[in-house]
């Protein structure tokens, strides 16, 4: 960033990436950038609202939309940017989750997964999802709003953690008697990240795990789940999903499924919702994830 107290208009775009036009049509409808003027009557922008703009660009690459984001406050905003990924105690990023970042703004893309199989094989699953993934795809969020690395960098770290994730669960086998459990992304949803963690976290405590993966209608998802005889529907709501579409979504859902199948809802987009609907249990994170299985699994046996 440059090292500025103030920024004026011909240097906002080249600093945040919104043009002047933009951002006038932004103060009409949002009340935001606030018309701020020098002491001798040039318009300006202070620190602080280009800090807010870096912090609204990251969540609009993130899958926000315009209307979700600009006006808010920079600590509703970071608040927003914290909840990437599913609600979950977070670790601090530790001397790897460097190394992982700088592997992947050189490409080195062999030893990014080599890492990967390391910190894997001194962690369970669980671990490894939260105290390594977690913080480095946070700290990647981190180090694109500063401008160290670019989006596709970003994009390119989700890709070979998918990747990752899912050669693991094939690795899984489901133990005798365990819950059957489709995963799947609601309609609008692109994230998949999370559930493919949850998905890992589940199958290593021994779920028989199907993941159906994104773009599938839900009456069309109700008939998977019967063909597959699921026990257990769970889906992940990213930070970025309409928060106006998630309730709707969960009562037209658990009208279309059969009872006998449980509805489980996870992921940052489930916080902005206030009522659950009857039917539907809500995971905030992956220990209650875990919790959830076994009390399924006991109730079976008994």
């Amino acid at each position: 960033m440059v090292n500025n107290s103030f920024f004026s208009p011909s240097e906002i775009e080249r600093e945040t990436g919104f043009g002047k036009e933009q951002l006038r049509k932004w103060r009409q409808r949002f009340g935001f950038p606030p018309r701020e003027l020098t002491l001798d009557g040039q318009s300006t922008y202070s620190l602080k609202t280009v800090d807010q703009l870096h912090l609204i660009r990251r969540l609009l690459e993130a899958g926000f939309r315009p209307a979700q984001v600009v006006g808010k406050t920079i600590l509703e905003l970071e608040k927003l940017k914290s909840e990437l990924g599913l609600n979950i105690q977070i670790a601090l990023p530790d001397e790897s989750t460097h190394q992982f970042i700088e592997y992947i703004k050189l490409s080195k893309l062999k030893e990014f997964v080599a890492l990967l199989t390391e910190k894997r094989r001194a962690q369970t699953i669980l671990e490894f999802v939260q105290s390594t993934l977690t913080p480095l795809m946070i700290s990647m969020g981190d180090a694109w709003t500063r401008d160290e690395i670019d989006i596709h960098h970003e994009h390119l770290c989700t890709a070979y953690i998918e990747r990752y994730l899912q050669a693991e669960i094939l690795n899984l086998l489901p133990k005798k008697g365990f819950p059957i459990i489709l995963f799947s992304l609601p309609p609008g949803e692109h994230h998949l990240l999370g559930l493919l963690m949850a998905e890992a976290v589940l199958a290593a405590q021994g779920a028989d795990t199907i993941n159906i993966g994104s773009f599938i209608p839900l009456n069309n998802l109700k008939l998977a789940a019967i063909s597959c005889k699921a026990d257990v529907v769970a889906l992940s709501f990213s930070f970025a999903h309409p928060a106006r579409d998630v309730f709707p979504t969960l009562l037209h859902f658990r009208r279309l499924l059969p009872l006998n199948i449980q509805i489980w809802a996870g992921g940052a987009g489930i916080s902005a919702i206030r009522k659950v609907p009857k039917g539907v249990r809500v995971i905030n994170d992956f220990n209650e994830a875990v919790i959830a299985l076994n009390d399924l699994h006991l109730s079976d046996i008994r």
